[in-house]
């Protein structure tokens, strides 16, 4: 079995975005809230983690959902000490 090496999250710039965000997208996809990674600056401590890696489905339902976040690919191995990440939308 593979073992995926990143995965990704939504951080918000309010905590209100983030827990409407949890309301909208659960029905959508299976996620879970998470305290914002120290590797993202974000106006909320909370973020999102989709916990399956369809980046497609993901990409195409951020693009089109009422939402006001920021979508990050987090790699889960780390380089001098931090996870890399890279901003997607």
């Amino acid at each position: 079995m593979n073992k995926i090496s990143y995965y990704y999250i939504m951080s918000f710039p309010t905590t209100t975005d983030a827990m409407q965000a949890e309301k909208y997208m659960k029905e959508h996809f299976h996620i879970t809230i998470m305290p914002t990674p120290r590797e993202i600056s974000s106006g909320c401590g909370l973020a999102i983690r989709f916990m399956e890696p369809h980046e497609n489905a993901i990409l195409d339902f951020v693009q089109t959902a009422p939402l006001n976040g920021t979508l990050y690919k987090m790699y889960t191995h780390k380089v001098n000490g931090l996870h890399p990440i890279e901003k997607l939308l």
